[in-house]
């Protein structure tokens, strides 16, 4: 956002600029959240100034998501264009359509993810992952090992009520990041766009989060975060499995190559900040749930027709060579 000019701004008349910039800073300002912050740089160059404070969006950023108050995403928050409020503005809006093809884009070295899990607003987990390689095929990102296991202080789901309220209330932020090129994009719905019971008397429960954009005509990328969650002995969950993976419209897994390329896409793609992000992204993933079974069911009947194509030929081939065979035997 840029600052209004000074031709734009009110008067200030009593007001709140006779108020020492520093105790604005520290006494004022911080008590705004991001919303409230950004709209009070609208109103002046002076508050835009004040508002463009690198400590107070850094506070927002870390309050938001605790998993980047680390040295490491500091120092690589610190050197986004206008430092944690870009950060902020990349990770808060929705990835709504990839940049064009024919952009030609220098493909990262690694991504880092900054993940955070809370349940009733009380951040259980949070971790930072690097990932420097993304040769193998399909894209991944694991966020555990497998010999891990996360306590989340909540006894496991024993009935249908339990777990519509994990739907509600268990929420997922997991912030992709390009460290050279100083971009990032959260590509989770923060609320499960599903929850099944996975495997009833073991008390396993699976979650489903996902961001659906778009990378062409009636082509999207479905980006799935899939949680596993697993009762302990005391009756305690405990989280197994975090993964992140990346399907095409046909449900076919990216490879790690054709995975990154796209994601950076997004990244640089048009953004939109939607009101109801968990809703939106509920209704994409249902879209993208259909066009992708009307696409493998169109799939199914070409296959279908090209084998009795290839049953026709071979029919006619075989009564045609019988043909000659009883003609040449005439003969």
């Amino acid at each position: 956002m840029d600052p209004p000019s000074p031709a734009d701004t009110a008067p200030a008349s009593s007001s709140i600029f006779t108020v020492h910039p520093d105790i604005m800073k520290t006494h004022v300002l911080t008590r705004l959240d991001a919303s409230a912050l950004a709209s009070a740089s609208c109103v002046s160059s002076q508050l835009y100034s004040l508002t463009s404070y690198e400590t107070l969006w850094t506070n927002i950023c870390n309050s938001a998501w605790p998993s980047t108050n680390t040295p490491r995403l500091r120092r690589v928050i610190s050197s986004f264009p206008k430092g944690a409020r870009s950060f902020f503005s990349d990770s808060i809006t929705n990835p709504d359509n990839a940049t064009p093809s024919s952009l030609n884009l220098d493909l990262p070295l690694e991504l880092i993810s900054a993940v955070d899990i809370y349940y009733q607003d009380r951040h259980i987990f949070g971790k930072v992952v690097k990932t420097e390689t993304f040769e193998g095929s399909p894209f991944r990102i694991d966020l555990l090992d497998p010999q891990d296991s996360v306590p989340t202080g909540l006894n496991q789901p024993f009935n249908e009520g339990e777990g519509s309220e994990l739907s509600e209330s268990f929420r997922l932020s997991w912030i992709l990041i390009d460290p050279i090129g100083r971009r990032a994009m959260n590509l989770s719905s923060y609320k499960p766009v599903t929850v099944e019971r996975w495997r009833f008397m073991t008390g396993k429960v699976r979650m489903r989060y996902a961001c659906v954009f778009s990378t062409g005509e009636d082509e999207f990328v479905h980006c799935e975060i899939m949680v596993k969650c697993k009762g302990s002995q005391s009756g305690e969950m405990h989280v197994r499995k975090v993964r992140l993976l990346l399907e095409d419209t046909c449900e076919k897994q990216l490879s790690g190559k054709d995975g990154l390329v796209t994601l950076l896409k997004g990244m640089v793609g048009k953004r939109v900040i939607v009101r109801g992000r968990e809703e939106e992204a509920k209704r994409r993933y249902k879209t993208h749930l259909k066009m992708s079974m009307e696409k493998m069911q169109l799939a199914s009947e070409l296959r279908t027709r090209q084998r009795r194509l290839v049953e026709a030929s071979f029919v006619a081939s075989f009564l045609l060579i019988l043909g000659l065979f009883v003609f040449v035997g005439r003969i």
